[in-house]
């Protein structure tokens, strides 16, 4: 059993649920038919949903904590050795490395969620991860003539489609239906505030992240 590091305390809630079956009273049991399309491995629409995604969030979860990173490409990006086992491409981020520090310090643990543009159903799939730098699978992996320096292995342990009302809830297809802040800061003015980088203005900043984007998506950038 994982025992996380201690992070603010909640406040006292009364209504706190402690166990599963007092969950499980607030909600019905799932359908025999939701529980058949539950399957140990990739069938062949979890092939052709994963082919088409251009965006996958990884979770992982170790002793010290836990992650949720979105990685994308272009669709396919994430490439399915077998209905068993998928290879998901680590390209250059913040450095932190939070998802893979967590694979190889805790049993590797993973959940992905696959996201297709316009379709109202999310592919999930959980299973054991393992980081590679195996050169044979790096090369499938290749995308605008770059390869990744490692890869995540992902041994599927169960794949299913969740139905699409979080996405219809948040009208993430439906132009139509956003509520666009224009109130949020830029991600230059967030960085300043919480990095106090005294040595950069907000602008010098927007500009390096807005060069990292457009110039360095398959690279180290300098933000």
């Amino acid at each position: 059993m994982l025992v996380f590091a201690e992070g603010a305390a909640l406040p006292m809630d009364p209504h706190r649920i402690h166990s599963v079956e007092a969950l499980r009273a607030l909600y019905a049991m799932p359908t025999e038919r939701i529980q058949k399309m539950t399957f140990p491995f990739l069938d062949d629409h979890g092939l052709r949903f994963i082919a088409a995604a251009p965006l996958v969030f990884v979770a992982t979860a170790s002793e010290t904590g836990m992650d949720c990173s979105p990685r994308g490409g272009r669709p396919g990006f994430v490439h399915a050795v077998d209905r068993r086992e998928l290879a998901i491409p680590d390209w250059p981020g913040n450095n932190k490395l939070s998802s893979i520090v967590n694979l190889l310090t805790s049993d590797g643990a993973c959940g992905l969620v696959f996201l297709v543009p316009e379709q109202d159903v999310f592919l999930r799939v959980n299973g054991t991860a393992t980081v590679t730098t195996d050169p044979a699978l790096l090369a499938l992996l290749v995308e605008e003539g770059r390869t990744p320096k490692a890869a995540i292995r992902l041994a599927v342990r169960e794949a299913f489609f969740h139905c699409g009302k979080a996405l219809r809830r948040s009208h993430l297809w439906q132009p139509e239906g956003w509520v666009v802040p224009n109130d949020l800061p830029s991600v230059g003015q967030m960085a300043k505030d919480q990095s106090g980088m005294a040595e950069l203005s907000v602008e010098q900043i927007d500009a390096l992240y807005q060069r990292a984007l457009s110039e360095q998506l398959y690279r180290e950038s300098e933000v």
